[in-house]
């Protein structure tokens, strides 16, 4: 019988559903089957979801959820362990998400009435095969051989396109596609910076989606400082200084110098295309060296924009920030005052705890008193010395 034979449609209510505590995605060394006598038990569907949203992102498909609703786009696999109980083979994530809702949305926001009236009935497919190791088989089929994603530029033209045509705030879009706001904005924000590169910059014709990831990465929280020195305009959503753009862009698509063109002497004279596979940045994450650079070793940024050798910019950049700090540390009156501030910042800082349990104060003032006798010696050296 082939697998198609095994698959009965079927709509089953929310409460007949039940996380698969035997779920493949849990699989290590310390394996330990639960038997379907087991499966409803509520620790041990408890345990199921506290790992799912614990690792898998469940929070992020909830608020999906809470804006659109369940979508029925892709059936549940499930599978009957007991009358009219079903553990789910495929869907973990989903159903533990419409669980997990209620008429408050993981934000505070009120769940629209309509989107908990999708979680009434869940169009399944149930499993009346007699494989024992069904979960594994229709996880593998969708997760390792199955679906393609879509690429980020894809992912981030889509999400442009939903704010503008329905004038969404980046909350509110993000919440649709299970992001936060920041996240939303990342998104959005690096689409305008590739296009401005590819409409705007010296490479036109190079620009293309592969780079779209580095754009996003430049409106991360790590890579601000390559963000200001492109000058971004949050208003007009571009970058003011289009020279340093350009500069960036050619890190991504550097163009052979002109040394090292030999044209045949019959070719005809054409410019130069940058080539992508001999990008100075050669992950997304280079660009956070980058930040690096520029925020805490200008030299080597300038060193690095000359001979656009990353690696060696950063290990020599490391290398002298290593030998400042040892240099700081071994000098004892600097070190002396830097203990003195942080002590003053601790006093300064003390949790309110502290005060106001009583074990912890009785604790706090031994230490201090133990302090009092050594700044007593401390003042009255300092007054032989003046005296």
């Amino acid at each position: 019988m082939s697998l198609n034979q095994t698959l009965v449609p079927v709509d089953l209510g929310l409460n007949q559903l039940y996380l698969d505590p035997n779920n493949p995605r849990f699989f290590a060394s310390d394996w330990v089957d639960s038997p379907d006598e087991c499966i409803d038990d509520e620790k041990v569907q408890e345990r199921a979801r506290q790992r799912l949203v614990a690792e898998f992102s469940v929070d992020k498909l909830r608020m999906n959820m809470e804006v659109n609703g369940y979508l029925p786009i892709d059936r549940v696999i499930v599978r009957e362990f007991k009358p009219d109980r079903y553990v789910v083979l495929e869907g973990n994530r989903r159903i533990c998400a419409a669980k997990m809702m209620s008429t408050v949305g993981i934000q505070g926001d009120i769940v629209p009435p309509d989107a908990l009236d999708s979680l009434r009935r869940i169009p399944c497919l149930q499993y009346i095969g007699g494989e024992a190791n069904a979960a594994w088989i229709f996880q593998g089929l969708r997760h390792i051989t199955g679906i393609v994603g879509w690429d980020a530029y894809n992912k981030a033209r889509l999400l442009v396109t939903q704010m503008e045509e329905e004038d969404l705030s980046l909350g509110d879009a993000g919440r649709r596609f299970g992001l936060s706001a920041f996240g939303a904005g990342q998104w959005v924000r690096g689409y305008f910076a590739f296009e401005q590169a590819r409409e705007e910059s010296g490479y036109v014709q190079e620009v293309d989606e592969k780079s779209y990831p580095y754009f996003q990465e430049l409106f991360s929280r790590s890579s601000a400082p390559v963000r200001e020195w492109l000058e971004w305009d949050e208003n007009e959503r571009k970058f003011r200084n289009l020279i340093n753009l350009d500069e960036f862009v050619s890190w991504l698509y550097p163009r052979p110098s002109a040394q090292d063109e030999t044209p045949e002497p019959t070719a005809t004279t054409r410019e130069s295309r940058g080539e992508w596979d001999k990008r100075y940045l050669e992950r997304r994450d280079d660009i956070r060296t980058v930040a690096f650079l520029i925020r805490d070793a200008n030299q080597y940024f300038q060193q690095f924009r000359l001979d656009h050798d990353l690696k060696k910019a950063s290990a020599m950049a490391s290398v002298e920030i290593v030998q400042r700090k040892a240099q700081e540390t071994a000098d004892p009156v600097k070190a002396v005052f830097e203990a003195i501030r942080v002590c003053a910042k601790a006093l300064d800082d003390i949790p309110f705890k502290i005060l106001r349990t009583q074990d912890l104060h009785a604790q706090l003032m031994i230490q201090l008193r133990e302090l009092k006798p050594l700044i007593e010696s401390l003042e009255k050296a300092g007054n032989v010395q003046t005296g």
